[in-house]
């Protein structure tokens, strides 16, 4: 099972790699279901093996 990593963590390493985004285009993709996340708790989070995924459909856009 992937670990699963808070929106602003994921968001900082997507930011490194080339996803210029931001949180809040981050933090709508997900509760809109368009990327791969997770309620936990009062938090979002994605799961780390969903990075590559993730980057692909938010720089696809």
């Amino acid at each position: 099972m992937s670990k699963k990593i808070p929106l602003s963590d994921a968001l900082r390493t997507l930011n490194t790699s080339g996803c210029a985004i931001t949180y809040q285009q981050f933090w709508n993709a997900a509760i809109s279901g368009k990327i791969p996340a997770e309620r936990v708790g009062q938090r979002w989070a994605v799961r780390e093996a969903d990075l590559d995924t993730i980057a692909q459909t938010l720089t696809a856009a």
